[in-house]
């Protein structure tokens, strides 16, 4: 390991942050001169003979990949792009396939080709694979047939590799991350293997990590009309424009399944989930208050299922609340969804806990009454403020009556049996919850001193039981504050166990907590108490731990907040019994063990509780923390600014902090999955929608801002700790690191092989701020210490005393630009600047860090970087050898220089120590993460709509069958049209190359004049697929802006001049011809179809004997439709100027032949097709006569009041009948 090369001192810093040195006006300043300028970052010399410039890993904007021998594959941490190395390929498929050119165009031979590879994505065990981009462009995997392999141990070798090169022949790859393509589809890259590149996530797994102790979670976000469906729910706008509801990603996977990949990928151990589930409540005073599922909206029509809970339609339901036209929340999930979401889970092997969760939609300005004496009830608040205003009498318990309802009412009750029933028709769950978190309502009295909501809740675990029978655990989440004794405000000493009777059910199988204790009483400043106690800071392992069992609300309270705000802490004694543990909150493990005496009054009831030692397991239901500053002051606090309950965590400055959240949960989960009286643990939370889509599309989904703070997991469980990456590295290198203390997260590093281990921590260390220096364990890697360590008074300097020099270069320089990684920006390289007006402008750095940032983080980090280099001094003091304990990386304050310095280099000469100084320079750590683009979601192919039309003869259209017109948004491709007398008889009938525009009437179509323009009257429709303009009368003779129209009576053909928009898809047209082709202008109702007739209709082909028969019809997998063409184009056009006259015998009848065929000039030549007419006349409804002639008058000779003339087609079959009264002139 003689490369491995580690610089300290003033060096380290230029050579990490300028690999390749610099230009100041045209002269190059190597990194490693710079360095003495910019200060070091701390440590010493490990090789003092390096001296040359630090080529570390390099940035690329290109994601290519190859295929090349002997090359390496890159080691990843975090999220990264790569391009990969092509290991395995089969030889190309070619396929035929025969289609007509259409209208009696000639058969033409379409090939098209697949490949099968494989190809090596990164060394080592990746956590799991997000998108991948062919030629730039996001592949949807969901269309492709697949497998990844993450590159374990135990990974065997592909089937379809090992088929074709014969068992035993195929290598398993392990050890490496690799993906094979099966019969990947080349005709959409141009019949070539597309580049392609892989977005990698790798989390390490080392015990205790995030990744390990992680073994449930909850399932949010408990709303969204389908956002637990695994089928994909689309709402369709018009019959085959259709929006996808539950798929907004680019895999093409519904959000849930997804995102529930994600979790299963991010969580090796997980092993059960709790589905959150939300009905809505509407009042904080449990007598008034309902609970009812809700809508987003009425207005929609989805397909393959629409909305339904409990019976309810989508009209029958709760609208939630709007703001700014908007809702509030998400719907209540469909009960469809919510039985494909455990179905899912289930078959993953998850164990499912279904937690039905109560949501209160309660806007601003409600005016509904306040019992905690505001103006009106806060918005949005917690369910667990429900209360009644009649504590401690018998209208209490009325109230809690009211409140719960009968099964099938808007209460309590049937919000809970619902869920019950829907258990078992999911074909049951693990486990079931009555609720959670209700406690103003658990601690209620009636006028007996009883607790009749405890009481409504063991009876209806009871009638749960009696639902979902003896195989699924039931419980109640109680708040942290809840589940054990309540001492109620007013001076009365009692110390009660409100929960002891529900927890003591047999019905009740476990006690489940809510846990959101504090753990911690982090402040700003250096002298607060913990600081004092010797804890590094907030996200200290250490602390953390003490803080679990110990700490506020174990030790010690605060009376107030003024107490809080002075640190002044009261003890938590039991004097009187000996029994701290009753008024200690976090301490479970007591009260678990111990049985429970009530005091009422304050004294020591003989009698304990139902409750007995150790009854029952506990289950910690939620337990979670905000990625916030300090959010392990208060866990239980979330910002939202929709909602009264907003609140940041005490002393919290609202900066983002995920390495907090991590190390919280680390420390946390894994002390209680130790403990033998706890069962279970469920980390709040995993969203159901997936990351980065959710928070990203804020188009979608209105909460993506909370993400930021939140108690969210996705995103932030890939996020690899600082130390974890070194102590991976020194397990790869060999070489002995230390870095307990190490804070920090690593969002994307990517270390081309081979490198050198000190290519990798400088940029490292020139990011997160640490020191580095050799001692006996090897290499300490420690977090600059925030406050001097040791104070050097003026009587300790030896010798020479002290000396001090400002920055090396001449001036100040006032700009530096930063390249890195974009995380903002499908991983491309990106440049951040910064600028001092206290430089000279003249005087530039250039500064690359091979890290995924995001554009803000990349910004401060530019600014830290270029402030640390204006203000770069360095100083050196001499001491005697008694400082032995200093050691590279300390701070120490100095009396004879002012401020604090950092240590960067020790020489003893057996005299004295020699101190090397810098200023500290104040680089924050990444402590959070950021969020990528979510780049374009995959295109969902709606379900063709197939409009069939038995049209008269069109000009370019033959008659072989009905025009046939398709339609789809988005529209994906070709469409093959089948058709046959049953569903397996189906062959192809029409290919549809393009989507038709269609749409429908916006307003009744009345009955029109033919054979002139009707500047009148006015078509109102709604259109889609299409674009449509006005034309000049003479191109609408030719031809242009044709129509078919369903009306009554059929489908009308109509021209139109002038087309004005009047909103997106909306058109008035007008300057009409209506009834062309022999068609009727009929009247038409309003939404009825409307067709334009362009290039994108097809003929239909059908034989003789299909004509006038029902066929089944069908588009793709489409569900069927029936239709029976007449073959209206085969039929006569009705006559015209149909005439009656009297004579002396009879009456004489005369008409106008009229049809395609019939020339619209008078110096054009007759037709020559011969004609027949068949001649009807009816006296009082009765025929009386009826003959043929190919004449175009006939004479009726017996009396008749009715005259009715028909031309017959060729085939036999009439046209339409034209009558007149015998008697009209």
């Amino acid at each position: 390991m003689g490369q491995i090369i580690l610089s300290q001192a003033g060096q380290a810093l230029g050579n990490a942050l300028l690999p390749g040195g610099l230009s100041v006006l045209g002269a190059d300043v190597s990194g490693a001169a710079l360095g003495g300028a910019l200060g070091g970052l701390a440590g010493r010399t490990i090789d003092g003979a390096f001296a040359g410039d630090v080529h570390g890993p390099r940035i690329s904007s290109l994601h290519l990949m190859e295929s090349r021998e002997g090359a390496g594959l890159p080691l990843i941490y975090g999220r990264a792009r790569v391009g990969g190395q092509v290991i395995w390929a089969a030889r190309f498929k070619e396929k035929r396939r025969e289609r007509s050119a259409g209208k009696g165009g000639p058969k033409i031979n379409d090939y098209s080709y697949s490949v099968s590879f494989a190809v090596a994505i990164a060394q080592g065990t990746v956590s799991r694979l997000g998108r991948v981009w062919a030629n730039g462009e996001v592949l949807a995997l969901s269309d492709l047939n697949y497998r990844f392999y993450r590159g374990d141990e135990s990974q065997l070798p592909d089937p379809l590799i090992e088929v074709i090169e014969g068992t035993g022949s195929a290598p398993a790859y392990r050890g490496t991350s690799y993906i094979v393509f099966e019969d990947l589809p080349l005709d959409r890259f141009g019949n070539r293997l597309p580049q392609l590149s892989f977005e990698v996530f790798r989390a390490l797994e080392d015990e205790g990590s995030l990744r390990r102790v992680v073994e449930g979670v909850n399932i949010i976000p408990a709303t969204g009309e389908f956002a637990y469906a695994t089928d994909i729910v689309r709402e369709r706008s018009f019959p085959g424009v259709e929006t996808p509801l539950n798929m907004d990603n680019s895999t093409g996977a519904a959000n849930f399944v997804q995102s529930l990949t994600q979790a299963q990928d991010d969580f090796r151990q997980l092993q059960r989930a709790a589905l959150t589930v939300a009905w809505f409540g509407d009042d904080l005073r449990a007598g008034t208050c309902r609970i009812r599922p809700g809508v987003e909206t009425r207005e929609r029509i989805s397909v393959p299922f629409g909305w339904e809970v409990a019976g309810l339609s989508r009209a029958e339901a709760r609208l939630v609340s709007q703001s700014d036209g908007k809702a509030n929340f998400g719907g209540t999930p469909a009960d469809r969804s919510v039985l494909e979401a455990i179905a899912l889970m289930k078959s993953d092997g998850l164990e499912v806990t279904l937690s039905p969760f109560l949501l209160m939609d309660i806007p601003p300005g409600n005016g509904l009454l306040d019992l905690y004496g505001s103006e009106e009830q806060g918005a949005f608040p917690w369910r667990g403020r429900i209360k009644t205003s009649s504590d401690g009498t018998a209208a209490a318990r009325t109230e809690i009556d009211a409140f719960m309802g009968e099964d099938g009412g808007f209460g309590y009750r049937h919000f809970i049996l619902h869920h019950a029933r829907l258990a078992v028709a999911a074909s049951g769950v693990d486990a079931f919850l009555l609720g959670s978190e209700m406690v103003a309502l658990t601690r209620l009295r009636d006028d007996a001193g009883a607790f009749p909501f405890v009481e409504a809740l063991v009876a209806l675990a009871g009638e749960v039981r009696e639902i979902v029978g003896p195989g699924t655990a039931i419980s109640y989440a109680a708040d942290w504050t809840e589940y054990g004794a309540h001492v109620p405000e007013g001076g009365s000493g009692d110390v009660l166990f409100p929960l002891d009777a529900l927890w003591a059910s047999p019905d009740v199988d476990f006690v489940g907590i809510d846990w959101y204790p504090p753990l911690g009483d982090w402040r700003g400043d250096a002298n607060h108490l913990d600081v004092l106690a010797g804890f590094r800071g907030s996200s200290d392992a250490a602390y953390l731990a003490a803080n679990l069992q110990g700490g506020e609300a174990y030790d010690w309270c605060y009376a107030s907040p003024e107490a809080r705000a002075a640190q002044d802490r009261s003890p938590i004694l039991d004097s009187a019994y000996g029994e701290p543990w009753v008024f200690r909150q976090k301490d479970i493990e007591n009260w678990w063990k111990n049985a429970h005496y009530p005091r009422p009054g304050g004294t020591r009831s003989s009698t304990p509780t139902s409750w007995t030692p150790g009854l029952k397991p506990i289950r910690l239901m939620e337990i979670g923390f905000p990625a916030v500053d300090r959010g392990t002051n208060a866990p239980n606090v979330f910002y939202d600014p929709k909602s009264s309950e907003s609140a940041l965590p005490h002393f919290s400055d609202g900066t983002r902090n995920d390495a907090l959240q991590r190390r919280a949960l680390e420390v946390s989960l894994s002390y209680w999955r130790s403990q033998p009286f706890v069962e279970a643990t469920f980390a709040w939370a995993w969203d159901a929608r997936p990351w980065p889509d959710f928070p990203v599309r804020e188009e979608v989904w209105s909460d993506g801002p909370n993400w930021s703070l939140g108690h969210w997991l996705n995103g932030r469980s890939g996020l690899v700790p600082l130390s974890a990456v070194i102590e991976d590295l020194s397990s790869l290198t060999g070489v002995e690191m230390v870095s307990d203390g190490l804070e920090g997260l690593v969002e994307g590093l990517v270390i081309p092989t081979p490198s050198t281990l000190r290519s990798v921590l400088e940029p490292l260390q020139a990011l997160h701020r640490f020191s580095c220096h050799e001692d006996e364990a090897g290499l300490s890697l420690q977090p600059v210490p925030d406050r001097s360590v040791r104070e050097v008074a003026a009587g300790d300097i030896a010798g020479d005393g002290t000396s001090m020099t400002h920055v090396l270069l001449d001036k100040r320089p006032g700009h530096l630009t930063l390249t890195y990684i974009s995380s903002d920006n499908a991983y491309g390289s990106a440049m951040a600047r910064a600028r001092r007006t206290d430089g000279d402008e003249g005087y530039r750095i250039e500064a690359s860090l091979p890290l995924l940032m995001s554009e803000a983080e990349a910004n401060r980090v530019a600014n830290d970087l270029l402030k640390a280099a204006v203000e770069s001094e360095r100083a050196s003091v001499k001491l005697p050898p008694h400082f032995l304990s200093l050691q590279p990386g300390d701070r120490i304050s100095v009396a004879t220089l002012s401020g604090a310095w950092m240590i960067d280099d020790i020489t003893d000469d057996g005299i004295a120590r020699i101190l090397e100084l810098s200023r500290p320079i104040e680089v924050i750590s990444v402590i959070a993460g950021s969020v990528p683009e979510a780049g374009k979601a995959a295109v969902l192919p709606a379900s063709p709509e197939l409009i069939l039309i038995d049209a008269p003869a069109l000009p370019g259209f033959s008659s072989a069958g009905p025009l046939t017109a398709a339609a789809a948004s988005p529209w994906t491709g070709p469409v093959s049209v089948k058709a046959g007398r049953g569903l397996a008889d189906l062959s192809i009938r029409a290919n549809v190359s393009a989507p038709a525009v269609m749409g429908r009437l916006l307003a009744p179509l009345s009955a029109g004049p033919t054979h002139r323009w009707d500047g009148a009257s006015q078509v109102s429709v709604e259109l889609f697929g299409g674009e449509i303009a006005s034309a000049s009368p003479e191109r609408v003779l030719a031809g242009a802006n044709r129509l078919m129209v369903q009306g009554n009576g059929g489908w009308e053909a109509l021209s139109f001049a002038r087309a004005d928009l009047q909103e997106a898809g909306r058109w008035h047209l007008s300057v009409l011809l209506r009834g062309l082709y022999g068609t009727q202008p009929a009247p038409a109702l309003r939404g009825a179809t409307v067709v334009l007739v362009d290039d994108s209709l097809e003929q239909s082909v059908l034989t003789r004997d299909e004509i006038d028969v029902d066929l089944s019809w069908r588009t793709g997998s489409a569900d069927p439709q029936v239709f029976r063409h007449e073959d209206k184009a085969g039929l006569p056009w009705q006559v015209a100027q149909l005439r009656v006259k009297r004579k002396a015998v009879g009456t004489q009848v005369s008409w106008l032949a009229c049809g395609p065929d019939i020339p619209d000039g008078w110096d054009l030549p007759d037709p020559t097709t011969p004609r027949l007419f068949e001649v009807s006349g009816l006296f009082e409804g009765t025929e009386m006569v009826n003959c043929r002639t190919a004449e175009s008058a006939v004479t009726v000779e017996v009396l008749v009041d009715e005259v009715r003339v028909a031309e017959v087609a060729a085939d036999g079959r009439l046209g339409r009948w034209v009558s007149i009264g015998a008697g009209a002139l």
